[in-house]
């Protein structure tokens, strides 16, 4: 149950939408057109990367590498495939965070380099036959930026009381003294969720968030979640980087609220566009807000 007579949620209510609001938005969807190849999002993402690296060797490494303030790996950037609609297939979403206009302008020169450079082992030429912004209630019209602040709550009523399924579609891999989390509770969601976003904003990791990390967690513990159900997805890829085949493991599954997500839910909200897990080709972890259903092991 949720203690709502602690004082201090309306405090960490100021502080989470002040964290969510330093972090700028540009989401795209680019409709595509891949003659002759079978177009996979990594594929792409691949193509594109390559393209900056030639354009422009230090944005590439500001956008793909990143980095926070204790040099942990943070890119600045997801592509992910496009709900699927046959309206815009084949198709696949682009989103940016908190990079400025100039560099933006560079990172569409890259794409149109990547068009050219090809998809697939016959380098077949692509296209974007369209773009078009995404807004943070996830529609195809309005805003071309805004901040993880002004992401929606996808079901109706009052957020931090409504019933709701999270779940992860796409293997999320969250990280805790060097060992996977197989199973993943509803307290370990929040603290990657807090953790990303706070790297995005360009948080230290200080006494301010250090505290702010703390009554999340304390919220966490306090909502009623059931436990995670799911199973462990492995993938092994090669790494041109290192020149070796690489080990990923994630998971799948989903955690249902059974009265909601209480005060935390900006942070789900966020997380439906910046992801919470580690990595960019496998084990970003989208995240799903669907409505209540009770989960069996």
């Amino acid at each position: 149950m949720h203690c709502l007579e602690n004082d201090s949620f309306p405090k960490l209510q100021e502080q989470l939408q002040q964290l969510l609001d330093k972090v700028t938005v540009s989401a795209w969807r680019l409709l595509l057109r891949t003659p002759h190849t079978h177009a996979t999002t990594p594929m792409i993402r691949g193509v594109w990367g390559r393209a900056l690296r030639h354009l422009d060797r230090s944005l590439y490494d500001q956008i793909f590498a990143g980095s926070n303030q204790h040099g942990h790996n943070l890119p600045r950037y997801i592509v992910r495939p496009a709900p699927p609609d046959p309206n815009t297939a084949p198709a696949l979403d682009w989103i940016l965070f908190n990079v400025d206009q100039i560099h933006e302008r560079t990172l569409w020169k890259a794409w149109e380099m990547a068009c050219v450079m090809g998809l697939g082992s016959n380098r077949e030429p692509f296209r974007i036959r369209r773009r078009k912004s995404l807004t943070p209630d996830n529609r195809l019209t309005g805003w071309n930026s805004w901040t993880l602040g002004d992401a929606k709550w996808p079901l109706p009523g009052d957020p931090a009381f409504v019933p709701c399924l999270l779940r992860f579609d796409v293997p999320v891999r969250l990280i805790k003294r060097g060992q996977l989390i197989t199973s993943p509770g509803f307290t370990d969601l929040i603290t990657a969720s807090l953790r990303r976003i706070a790297g995005l904003a360009g948080m230290p990791r200080s006494a301010v968030y250090r505290d702010l990390m703390r009554a999340a967690r304390s919220v966490a513990n306090q909502t009623s979640a059931q436990p995670w159900v799911g199973e462990q997805c492995n993938l092994v890829r090669w790494s041109a980087a290192q020149q070796r085949e690489v080990k990923l493991f994630g998971v799948t599954g989903a955690v249902s609220l059974v009265n909601g997500p209480s005060f935390l839910w900006p942070l789900l909200a966020a997380a439906q566009w910046c992801h919470l897990g580690k990595g960019t080709v496998f084990g970003m972890g989208q995240t799903h807000i669907l409505p209540y259903q009770r989960l069996n092991a």
